[in-house]
């Protein structure tokens, strides 16, 4: 089998664009479909065939190892040295011993044929209406069922307050060099790291079926305000030396709107207080809001000012 074979195909010559490909492929997908052709065995072998080829020149990595080593180049686990020492389709060079169906390449022998690149590719479910890709997913060829297509891994930058509120925010995504605008919900509560997988948002199939998934891997950026611990949050509040020193309630601005803190008579910077039920809300969880105390200096000294802070220095004495 030569490297010219899965571009006759689709019907393009080998140095077809990834659009030209792609085009011609969708062309011959739609016309020999089996929801378009059902009974027609004929059609479905076809369809078959232009899916495999499509699977492979519609890959760059794929398309890369198909040009550059043939269809043995597709086998997992494939071995270019291996290759280039005992040469394309398992043939003997230099004297090299010759095994019955080929020489290992890393793992499989060499490919015979369309019809090995159909097994390899699609799990060797051909002649049998059933088999299982690679990545795991059912095929039916003959049932309507249609191979899913791949999942795609994207990231998502969101700001602190959106994951701690959860909201649902307008965004342009670029999938597989397509741009497309999604509207994501944003879970309340999400953590840096964790996942939110949008279902039918991912790579197409490669041969009609539905989109896979969009799996976005969330990072949320530092806040100025507040530091995240579990559920709860901590937050520094400013407060003058009246305050601390007589005590009383001050309201704190939280995620989730005014809180209020009471303050002890005679509190210390640093000392934390705690507003219940204004940290993260999560899977029907509360976390708290803890205020750590900071006591603020007037930026204005002025002579008098002076004077009563040194009066009240000689009472830490």
């Amino acid at each position: 089998m030569n490297s010219e074979d899965l571009y006759r195909v689709l019907g393009v010559q080998k140095g077809a664009s990834e659009a030209e490909i792609k085009k011609s492929y969708r062309s011959l997908a739609r016309k020999l479909h089996p929801d378009h052709n059902k009974g027609n065995k004929a059609a479905e072998e076809e369809f078959k065939k232009v899916s495999a080829a499509y699977a492979v020149l519609g890959d760059k990595k794929k398309r890369k190892l198909y040009d550059d080593y043939g269809i043995d180049g597709l086998r997992d686990g494939f071995d270019s040295e291996k290759w280039r020492q005992y040469g394309p389709r398992g043939g003997p060079q230099a004297g090299a011993p010759f095994q019955q169906g080929g020489f290992d390449f890393g793992g499989f022998s060499g490919f015979g044929g369309m019809e090995d690149v159909f097994d390899s590719l699609f799990g060797g479910g051909r002649g049998r209406g059933r088999g299982r890709g690679r990545a795991g997913n059912v095929h039916r060829w003959g049932g309507g069922r249609m191979p899913k297509g791949p999942q795609v891994r994207s990231e998502l930058e969101i700001e602190f307050l959106d994951a701690v509120l959860g909201r649902e925010l307008q965004l342009i995504i670029q999938v597989q060099g397509e741009k497309r605008n999604l509207k994501v919900k944003v879970p309340e509560g999400i953590e840096d790291g964790q996942s939110i997988r949008l279902k039918g948002q991912g790579g197409e199939s490669p041969a009609g079926g539905s989109r896979g998934d969009l799996i976005l891997e969330v990072k949320v950026k530092k806040s100025e305000e507040y530091v995240r611990d579990g559920i709860n949050l901590t937050k520094n509040e400013k407060i003058t030396v009246g305050t601390a020193y007589f005590g009383g309630s001050i309201n704190v601005e939280t995620p989730w709107g005014k809180g209020k803190v009471n303050l002890p008579r005679g509190t210390q910077g640093g000392q934390k207080l705690r507003i219940a039920g204004h940290g993260i809300r999560k899977k029907g969880k509360n976390g708290d809001l803890y205020v750590r105390v900071a006591i603020k200096i007037p930026k204005n000294i002025e002579e008098d000012t002076e004077k009563l802070v040194k009066q009240l220095e000689e009472k830490y004495q």
